[in-house]
C-alpha cells in the first residue's frame, strides 16, 4: 500500500516536471565543472541551437537561435529567436541574464519578459564553450528522488562541420550527462537574417 502510494507521488512528481519542459532523471543533481572564468563580452552575438533536451516552449519551432548583447552592469540582453513549423512566424523572446554566485564563474539567472520568475537560482549554467565555435548550457533543478534538467548545445555556425559536433558530445559525456536524450534543433530552410 505504501509503495503503490510512493509511485503515485514519483509519477506525479515526473509529470510535474514534463509539464515544466525539462527532462527527469531519478537521483539529485549531478555537479559537473562551470566555466570559472566566464568572458562575457565574448559569449556576446548570435548561437545558433544545434540540439537540446525536450523544452515544452520550444515544441513547433525551428530555426532556433540566440542574441546576446551588453545589457550593462555585467548583464547580459538576450533575444531567443525563432520560427514556428505552423505558419511560419517569426516569434522572439526578450530578457535578461544577471549572474549568480563569485564574479567570474558562469552562473546565470535569465528571466524573459512576461514570464513568471520563480527563485533566484542560476538557470543558465555554461559548462563549456571556446567562445568561438561552441558553447555547452545546462540547468538543474533537484526534486526529492529525481531531478530535472535542461541542456543545450549552442555554435556559431547555422550547420557546425560533424568534427566539432563529435568534440562537443565528448564534452558532454565528459560532463557525466547523457547524449542520447538530445533532440537535434532543425536548422533547414531558415529565412535569411532571421
Amino acid at each position: 500500500m505504501e509503495s503503490s502510494r510512493a509511485l503515485r507521488v514519483l509519477s506525479l512528481l515526473v509529470l510535474v516536471a514534463a509539464a515544466a519542459g525539462q527532462v527527469p532523471f531519478l537521483g539529485s543533481c549531478p555537479r559537473p565543472p562551470i566555466v570559472g572564468n566566464f568572458e562575457p563580452q565574448f559569449y556576446l552575438g548570435r548561437w545558433y541551437e544545434y540540439s537540446r533536451y525536450f523544452t515544452i516552449f520550444e515544441v513547433g519551432r525551428k530555426c532556433i537561435q540566440a542574441v546576446y548583447s551588453d545589457a550593462g552592469y555585467g548583464r547580459i540582453g538576450v533575444t531567443n529567436r525563432s520560427i514556428k513549423v505552423l505558419g511560419g512566424t517569426r516569434s522572439d523572446i526578450r530578457g535578461v541574464a544577471e549572474p549568480v554566485g563569485r564574479p567570474g564563474l558562469a552562473k546565470l539567472r535569465v528571466n524573459f519578459e512576461g514570464v513568471p520568475s520563480f527563485g533566484s537560482d542560476a538557470n543558465y549554467i555554461v559548462l563549456d564553450t571556446d567562445y568561438t565555435q561552441y558553447a555547452i548550457v545546462w540547468s538543474c533543478s533537484s526534486l526529492k528522488l529525481f531531478n530535472t534538467q535542461f541542456l543545450f548545445v549552442l555554435t556559431r555556425e547555422q550547420f557546425p562541420s560533424p568534427y566539432l559536433v563529435k568534440h562537443i558530445m565528448k564534452r558532454i559525456r565528459h560532463f557525466g550527462l547523457d547524449t542520447g536524450k538530445l533532440q537535434k534543433t532543425d536548422q533547414k530552410n531558415c529565412p535569411y537574417g532571421h
